[in-house]
């Protein structure tokens, strides 16, 4: 470490490569939270620090949420600031207050370098470590709580600069933008877990499928479907099932649910875009029941890993089934209304439906419009969504 003799100038000029490094780091650490201390050792090289510290904290109780550091101390370190001295702190309130949010300031802006090393915070918590100079910003207050990042250096290397100062106010949009994501991915994560927990108490298995029909995710419940291989398996990351009826009418429903386009929303998702699959056992169990729907909401252009297909699997030995006769019997439909709505239901067409039953496709047209009139629905996707609703 270079040695202050009181004339040195900026001592952080910041390189390309380190840039390019530091916000590789970055954005990795929204998914890969163990990059975040890279981040931070290379902040704490490239600004000549022996600390880099970046910390939420719940502004009631001052206490940190999540913490990373560059390690450059020991744990006690962190524990006197929370536990005493961020209370003496004199830096805080100012760094805290609501019109410096997002500004970097170094200690000697907040306060003369003569009152500062006279307080309780330099003298029996900053000097015992080893620090003299400070950098850093509050760069974040929300709902109650505050994001910082504080940059340390010795009393042997120079203060920090106005260079130092507008290098790291670059960084700081990054530096928020990454919190947001990461934020924004841990609260994906934990909408899947809930899901994917409330399917399981159900016992209903869910399978996420790609526009390939690879499966991509499943949830517990359907990795134990898949274990028993009844009827059901997992053959090199594809759905097949046992009887090849079943498995043509699976693969059938498969193919146009991947490739629907309901990039829109669901107001043109029609029958051709899912539907209802029964799949039999090699026993004597009772078959599975499937419901095969696109994702909506997915983009005109995929990657190949993005989901494009969820299958649903109930298992009638560990959840009642309903069926649309079940679902729709109190809506006093007429028997063609209900068998039109449980064709519909399975994913068929107004044509195909018309040559099973003998009748025009205008005449279904007649008994859907009055279908959807007594149920409350507008579009088939009304239809479908009241008909998988349980009972």
């Amino acid at each position: 470490m270079r040695q202050y003799s009181g004339d040195d100038t900026n001592m952080s000029q910041i390189t390309i490569d380190q840039q390019s490094r530091l916000l590789a780091h970055l954005y990795s650490g929204t998914i890969e939270y163990g990059r975040w201390a890279d981040v931070l050792r290379i902040l704490t090289s490239s600004y000549d620090a022996v600390n880099c510290s970046l910390a939420t904290i719940d502004m009631r109780t001052g206490k940190p949420i999540v913490q990373y550091t560059s390690q450059a101390f020991e744990q006690s370190w962190y524990e006197d600031y929370h536990n005493r001295y961020a209370k003496v702190s004199p830096l805080r309130p100012i760094l805290f207050k609501r019109e410096n949010i997002g500004r970097v300031m170094t200690a000697d802006q907040v306060m003369p370098p003569h009152e500062f090393e006279k307080t309780e915070f330099y003298c029996d918590f900053f000097k015992r470590y080893g620090i003299r100079h400070v950098l850093g910003s509050v760069f974040k207050l929300e709902q109650g709580r505050a994001a910082y990042i504080a940059l340390h250096r010795s009393p042997r290397t120079a203060p920090f600069d106005q260079a130092d100062i507008d290098s790291l106010q670059s960084f700081l949009p990054h530096l928020n933008l990454a919190f947001r994501i990461r934020s924004h991915c841990m609260g994906l994560s934990r909408y899947e877990e809930v899901s994917q927990q409330y399917l399981d108490s159900k016992g209903k298995g869910l399978l996420c499928l790609d526009r390939h029909g690879r499966v991509v995710s499943m949830n517990k419940e359907a990795e134990r479907i898949l274990r028993l291989n009844d009827g059901l398996a997992l053959v090199q990351d594809h759905l097949q099932a046992a009887d090849l009826g079943d498995n043509q009418r699976l693969h059938q429903l498969l193919s146009r649910s991947s490739q629907a386009d309901i990039s829109v929303g669901p107001d043109i998702v029609d029958a051709a875009t899912g539907g209802a699959a029964v799949v039999r056992r090699t026993g004597n169990q009772p078959p599975y029941a499937l419901w095969i729907f696109p994702v909506v909401g997915r983009g005109l252009h995929f990657e190949d890993n993005e989901i494009a297909t969820a299958v649903e699997i109930s298992d009638p030995l560990r959840s009642a089934v309903p069926t649309p006769e079940n679902v729709l019997a109190g809506y006093r439909l007429t028997k063609a209304e209900m068998r039109l709505a449980s064709a519909l239901v399975e994913g068929s067409q107004l044509k195909d439906i018309a040559l099973r039953f003998d009748v025009s496709v205008n005449t279904l047209k007649v008994q859907r419009r009055s279908l959807y009139r007594k149920i409350g629905a507008t579009r088939h996707f009304d239809l479908m969504r009241l008909a998988r609703r349980e009972v």
